[in-house]
């Protein structure tokens, strides 16, 4: 749903902007890997760790924000010990005896419904963390909730994806401009992770794909035809009957009243004019709420 994205923005618009941005996924790594690779290690912690040890992702935000994406998915031991770099400002390297003081902005972010998973019997997440987490919730619906996103979302992939691949975003933008004009009845349902995917699509097919087409939509049809069969689907839809009753009642109700008008309310004028009788007029205005 972007919260990556989000998390970056919040980073960016602060004070700690011109400090690190780390982010993880927690549901990537295994725990024993997960553990080092959030809190380092001394040199000799284990079996074939590095010479000197390795500062962990923590101590390389230091100052500046780390992004725990998927953090239901952590273990619970490593819960514990999230929880103790939270309260403590501090971090414990794998085979160290001294702490290291860090100052660091959290951002955490989940797919699972953590309020639930704090009351279950079986611990899958920890209360204390959860309410520590927990200062600022933003929820992010997903893309097709929020299609007044997609343009601006659809502006900043299309400068990181051809800055990514260092390929010149002009030659993709009409087919991007495209691209948001026929998403207007796409489901999206790999939301701004496949938006992401289908416009390095459209970068990497560049002004090649518009080469003798007749126009960006042309091109896109190729590229994207999914968008484009969700807005052909959506034209020749039929129309739902309790749409379809709501839509003539209204119309009724605003040729009654403008008759009515015409008629300087006069119903039993505004009666002739529309063919019906007195009382069938109080019913139909009735119903409508404006008798």
């Amino acid at each position: 749903t972007g919260k990556e994205l989000l998390a970056q923005g919040i980073h960016r618009a602060s004070r700690r902007a011109a400090q690190p941005f780390i982010a993880v996924n927690c549901a990537a790594f295994p725990e024993s890997l997960l553990e080092s690779e959030l809190f380092g290690y001394e040199e000799g912690a284990f079996t074939g760790s590095r010479r000197g040890g390795k500062a962990g992702l923590f101590e390389a935000a230091h100052t500046g924000t780390i992004f725990l994406d998927e953090v239901g998915e952590m273990p619970v031991p490593l819960q514990t010990r999230l929880l103790r770099v939270l309260q403590e400002r501090e971090i414990l390297r794998i085979g160290a005896t001294e702490p290291t003081a860090i100052d660091v902005r959290v951002i955490a972010a989940t797919h699972r419904d953590l309020a639930a998973e704090v009351e279950r019997e079986d611990g899958s997440f920890r209360r204390d963390l959860y309410y520590r987490l927990n200062i600022l919730r933003l929820s992010l619906p997903p893309l097709r909730e929020r299609r007044e996103d997609i343009a601006e979302l659809a502006a900043t992939l299309l400068s990181k994806v051809a800055a990514r691949l260092r390929i010149d975003a002009a030659g993709a933008r009409p087919l991007v401009d495209a691209l948001v004009e026929a998403s207007t009845h796409y489901a999206w349902p790999g939301n701004v992770r496949e938006l992401e995917n289908l416009i390095e699509r459209l970068v990497v097919a560049g002004d090649q794909a518009l080469a003798g087409k007749r126009g960006a939509r042309a091109a896109l049809l190729e590229l994207a035809p999914e968008l484009l069969h969700a807005a052909a689907a959506a034209k020749t839809a039929p129309t739902p009957p309790d749409t379809l009753r709501n839509h003539r009642a209204q119309e009724e109700r605003e040729r009654i009243l403008a008759v009515l008008a015409e008629c300087g309310g006069d119903r039993a004028a505004a009666c002739a004019r529309l063919g019906i009788g007195r009382t069938t007029l109080w019913r139909k205005l009735k119903g409508q709420g404006a008798a």
